[in-house]
């Protein structure tokens, strides 16, 4: 059986595009809009170290956002017992 945290957090990332805010969506183009200058500046070796740090960054981010809400949920489940 699937721990019932995981199947939480496993359909809050699904649906979370579509809940995002109007405002979280406007910092995300200006995200987008400033990489693309950037990068537009990079040598081929630039970009490449870039990705790999981005990717590396992104990891780590995404495994905080995980445990975040995990820990979220422990406290609502102890709260709510």
């Amino acid at each position: 059986m699937q721990d019932y945290i995981d199947v939480l957090l496993l359909h809050i990332s699904e649906e979370r595009l579509n809940t995002l805010s109007r405002e979280y969506v406007s910092c995300l183009a200006q995200e987008e809009a400033a990489f693309t200058a950037l990068n537009a500046t990079f040598t081929e070796e630039q970009s490449s170290l870039f990705r790999v740090y981005d990717n590396a960054r992104s990891a780590c981010e995404s495994s905080f956002e995980d445990a975040y809400a995990r820990q979220a949920f422990l406290l609502a489940r102890e709260i709510y017992r």
